[in-house]
């Protein structure tokens, strides 16, 4: 739970949700721990698992391509049903950007081949709108990932010069002291850490719009002339 506030935090204090992420988003409204919570050294920890969960989100319709097409295209054969006209919904939910489920009134259809192939169509829909996104996506992050480069010696500095007064301070326990030392000790290493992952990220991203453009590819050829 401590490792999903401090993301959510982090999301929140380096604008973040500029990366497309309506699960991020939703969490990071509701999390408890704000920013100024946040120890510097904590908000650096944070940073890799922030961005590789970035790169996932942005990832996972590419990901999902294929599932969906499997799973439209089994439709037809599992539950007896016309392929046409399951084929020309999926195209034209594709086409059009909506979910386009209509089933044949005079049709004998279960209610459970109905509730899947609504979800199935639902799920496609989404993929494809997601896949028309991952540019923007992209560039947002891309964006973003300038600003958290920008932010990652500003948090170093502060966590020498925090832990620094800590150590200083002749009110602070013993054990504050060396946990503030620790800090001092660690923190050229956490910080070359954070910005490895920085430059892992701006390699990643690179190449993911080309990505989703094939996906996007595969998805209008899998159901292309069904309407």
């Amino acid at each position: 739970m401590r490792t999903r506030l401090l993301v959510s935090s982090f999301i929140v204090g380096l604008s973040l949700a500029t990366f497309g992420c309506a699960a991020h988003n939703k969490e990071a409204g509701s999390a408890t721990t704000t920013k100024a919570d946040l120890a510097p050294i904590d908000e650096l920890k944070a940073i890799p698992d922030t961005l590789n969960a970035a790169v996932q989100d942005i990832m996972k319709p590419i990901d999902d391509t294929q599932s969906v097409i499997d799973q439209v295209t089994s439709l037809p054969k599992r539950y007896k049903l016309n392929a046409k006209d399951v084929m020309g919904m999926a195209s034209a939910s594709v086409q059009s950007g909506q979910v386009n489920v209509n089933f044949d009134a005079k049709a004998t259809i279960a209610d459970d081949a109905k509730a899947e192939v609504t979800t199935a169509i639902t799920k496609l829909t989404d993929i494809v709108t997601g896949l028309k996104a991952t540019p923007d996506k992209v560039a947002a992050l891309g964006k973003t990932l300038v600003t958290v480069s920008a932010k990652v010696p500003v948090l170093a500095t502060r966590v020498t010069s925090e832990s620094t007064l800590t150590i200083s301070n002749p009110m602070a326990s013993a054990d504050s002291k060396a946990k503030a030392q620790a800090n001092i000790d660690g923190v050229k290493q956490i910080q070359g850490t954070v910005q490895a992952s920085i430059k892992d990220t701006q390699a990643k991203v690179s190449g993911i719009p080309a990505l989703a453009t094939t996906a996007l590819g595969k998805i209008t050829a899998a159901f292309a002339g069904a309407t």
